[in-house]
């Protein structure tokens, strides 16, 4: 056979040489499938053990984190932002497996934490390596840097000022907002080191996700016997069950809760605009637990393959996104394939400003809609902006949200009549607003000014994910408006983000120090 590089008007190779290049090939493979293989391990290893080693012993499992940690963050630095995106996306499947050790719910609260303990650490490494050496790096890679740190700065000052007021809450969700910046720093300086070809760990993932998906589709109670859910989904709901709010929830919508099936029910893309269609499904939670963040993960997924021709993986987890049922995913992937084919048109410029007057005319038609339809997150949103405009400078970070709110003492008639919440929630700009003030339009600018850059690396790579990058970065954070997912889920714009940092230190590795 005939290596690459051979035309048919060349004198045939040696065998002895064809033989040599076959062996090149075998070995080439073999160390292909050893390397995919290390990156699960790894990932595996620091998923799991400090779950299992936490029901031990909390300190062992903390101290375990740090130094597997800082091993991969040391010694396997490449592999980082995959250790990112396999703990994000499976780390509530081990808690699951292993919920009957549970005894509070403190306790169910600390151990969804380790993966962002992971991040912290990783990030921590990377960034101090990036410290050292800043001098020696591209005036580009600095700027990065430099406006991510703006980012940081903003919500640095927020948090102490929510930590003066409610610790616990600033606590939590310094973690929503810091996160995707923090994931686009692990891939950006992850990738300037070394660049990982990272499709094939993807395909590999889409392949489990898959596979999960269906069994998870197909016959629920064996998915929840797998994985010990019902458990874990007694577990978490117990506090609800004490407090009658079956009962409460079937007085006001009639909808009867007899069991842990029943409160996966829900009305297909759980939107009153579809009228007398009311599809009740099961809805999918997917191996992290969380329908709409499942939902973000397969459209992140289903872009990346079928930007890398794996059109048929993607065919696949269609009927999954429709069954994860939510309308924030399936709107940023349909705008982002939109404004492509724009894009392959009529050029960059063009697609570019259309898909941000779209944007513009979603946010007014969403908005305009969901007040007159009585929706919460446009009802949470308007909240967020009436608390904004009695104080632009922001309450700090913690003060409200959902993660705050005792959502069965709410009024939502009230609500809607009024037009708005009394304070901000179901909307993660919302929520920004009343928490960071005029902060929150510096934190976005952060994001869109990324987003920029990626769609100039797409100017001289041509690549269509590089330019569906930013658009889905932008559609993200407009569905911010109308989810507190969107943002603050890192498997929504913290994947996005961590996608965005690739393609830059890719752009940018030429001047990283070794």
């Amino acid at each position: 056979m005939h290596w690459s590089g051979h035309s048919s008007g060349h004198p045939a190779s040696h065998p002895a040489s064809d033989a040599g290049d076959e062996q090149t090939i075998r070995e080439d493979t073999a160390l292909g499938a050893f390397e995919h293989l290390l990156v699960y391990i790894l990932c595996f290893t620091l998923t799991v053990v400090p779950l299992v080693l936490h029901f031990v012993s909390p300190i062992l499992a903390i101290a375990s984190q740090i130094l597997l940690t800082t091993g991969v963050a040391l010694f396997f630095t490449p592999y980082a932002p995959l250790v990112v995106v396999f703990s994000l996306l499976f780390q509530n499947l081990f808690i699951s497996m292993l919920s009957g050790y549970l005894v509070t719910k403190d306790d169910y609260n600390f151990v969804r934490g380790y993966n962002f303990f992971t991040i912290a650490i990783l990030w921590l490494w990377l960034f101090g390596h990036y410290v050292m050496n800043w001098r020696t790096m591209s005036q580009q890679i600095n700027r990065i840097m430099l406006v991510c740190l703006v980012g940081f700065g903003l919500i640095g000052v927020y948090f102490l000022l929510g930590m003066a007021k409610n610790p616990a809450a600033a606590i939590v969700y310094l973690r929503n907002i810091i996160t995707p910046l923090l994931i686009f720093q692990i891939f950006f300086l992850a990738t300037l080191k070394r660049q990982l070809p990272m499709v094939p760990f993807f395909t590999i993932l889409s392949v489990i996700v898959i596979v999960m998906g269906y069994i998870e589709m197909s016959d629920r109670r064996l998915w929840l016997d797998l994985t010990n859910g019902w458990t874990l989904w007694e577990f978490s709901n117990r506090e609800a069950m004490l407090n009658l709010v079956a009962d409460k929830s079937a007085r006001t919508t009639g909808q009867f809760i007899t069991g842990i099936l029943d409160l996966m029910k829900v009305q297909f893309l759980n939107t009153p605009l579809l009228g007398d269609f009311k599809l009740i499904i099961l809805r999918m939670n997917g191996p992290n637990g969380h329908a709409i963040s499942y939902s973000y993960v397969l459209m992140f997924l289903c872009i990346l393959m079928l930007t890398n021709r794996r059109w048929y993986l993607a065919v696949l987890m269609v009927p999954l996104l429709l069954m994860a049922s939510a309308k924030g995913a399936l709107v940023m992937g349909m705008l982002a394939f939109c404004a492509l084919v724009a894009r392959r048109l009529f050029g960059a410029v063009f697609a570019l400003v259309s898909l941000v007057g779209v944007l513009l005319a979603y946010i007014a038609l969403g908005i305009v809609t969901g007040l007159q339809i009585g929706d919460f997150h446009v009802l949470g949103f308007m909240g967020g902006v009436y608390n904004f405009l009695s104080n632009p400078v922001g309450e700090g970070m913690g003060a409200v949200g959902n993660l705050l709110t005792n959502f069965n003492k709410l009024d939502w008639s009230a609500y809607q009549h009024a037009g708005r919440t009394p304070v901000a929630m179901e909307s993660a700009v919302g929520v920004l607003l009343q928490q960071m003030g005029v902060a929150t339009f510096g934190l976005i600018a952060v994001y869109i000014w990324i987003a920029f850059q990626t769609y100039r690396v797409s100017f001289v790579s041509r690549v269509n994910l590089h330019s569906i990058a930013c658009f889905i970065t932008l559609v993200a954070v407009v569905n911010g408006i109308f989810q507190e997912e969107a943002i603050f889920s890192p498997l929504a714009l913290g994947l996005i983000m961590g996608l965005n940092g690739y393609i830059l230190g890719m752009a940018n590795k030429t001047r990283n120090p070794s």
